[in-house]
């Protein structure tokens, strides 16, 4: 029972991990009809910058990139917000410039060229970390002083709480935007409708904008978190990561918010549960590597049984 317990807990901090990402695709999507595949590529950005400031700032040292003092109180909470802060406005221009230059001028344009503009996106913005930052394995600071906590016995660090609590914070952030702000209404107004939103006065370039925003800030702070967990950053994690979050996107309906959070928790919690006991259910012949099976086995059942995704609707054909 302690391993059930054990993996579940791993799996809510991945799975939390996974909702902030899909929430990127989920939105673009929902209101472009479009799916961003260079998002992935901003999820990895945020940590990545977050790290050279880290170096700029002197806070970290060496080729493992080690933190030179331990760091406390305000001390503590000013790195942090630099790193987030820093992480996401850097995604942020960099959405914005994509945005402009590669997305509008084919918004009018057929769903596979917007979707292959995207793909060279996430080609040239790998490349270019790979050249600009170096394409070896970097070590990432924690930064907060771990600590371990048990309930039935499973452990799990304040990492991990830590990790929650700014995924909660995150998403009711954007919740509160969305639902109960005028720049909510215009962004499900060019969803439902971008034509009509435009005739009754909403700017849908600005609203198309903001959504570039909005993700691509969540997305880059969810690198940081990722990357605070593991303590690495990859210019190719972003792919994993991304195909991780495009899938619970999609299994949860995608241009669905809430159904971009419950899929990504629920494939976290899936594919840790299961990478944990497939080698004792295997006996060895399948280790934990082979976690990954089971998020596109969902996917591949999910899109057989209801392609909609879990909370989306149905598309009506005539």
């Amino acid at each position: 029972m302690s391993i059930f317990v054990q993996q579940v807990i791993n799996g809510v901090a991945v799975g939390c991990l996974y909702s902030l990402v899909a929430l990127g695709y989920t939105m673009v999507y929902g209101v472009l009809r479009m799916v961003n595949f260079a998002h992935g590529e901003l999820f990895m950005l945020g940590p990545m910058f977050a790290l050279s400031l880290l170096r700029a700032m002197g806070v970290v040292t060496g080729r493992l990139n080690t933190i030179k003092e331990q760091l406390t109180g305000a001390k503590l909470a000013i790195v942090l917000v630099i790193c987030f802060l820093g992480g996401a406005l850097f995604s942020t221009i960099l959405a914005l410039i994509m945005e402009r230059v590669a997305y509008r001028p084919l918004r009018r344009a057929p769903v596979l060229t917007a979707l292959i503009s995207s793909l060279g996106v996430s080609i040239i913005l790998q490349n270019a970390t790979m050249l600009i930052f170096g394409g070896e394995l970097k070590g990432f600071p924690r930064m907060l002083p771990t600590r371990y906590f048990t309930i039935m016995g499973a452990s799990f660090s304040n990492i991990q709480v830590f990790i929650a609590i700014v995924s909660v914070l995150l998403l009711i952030g954007l919740y509160y935007v969305v639902n109960r702000t005028y720049l909510g209404r215009c962004i499900r107004a060019v969803a439902e409708d971008s034509d009509a939103a435009g005739l009754v006065g909403v700017d849908v370039n600005r609203t198309i904008a903001s959504v570039f925003v909005l993700g691509p800030a969540i997305g880059a702070a969810s690198g940081v978190l990722f990357s605070v967990f593991y303590e690495q950053v990859y210019y190719l994690m972003g792919a994993t990561i991304g195909t991780k979050g495009w899938t619970a996107a999609v299994i949860g309906g995608i241009g669905n918010i809430w159904g971009a959070v419950i899929a990504g928790l629920f494939l976290g919690i899936v594919e840790t549960v299961g990478g944990g006991y497939l080698p004792i259910i295997t006996r060895g012949l399948l280790g934990s590597d082979y976690k990954h099976i089971f998020a596109f086995l969902i996917l591949i059942i999910v899109l057989v049984f209801r392609p909609q995704g879990l909370l989306g609707e149905a598309v009506k054909t005539k």
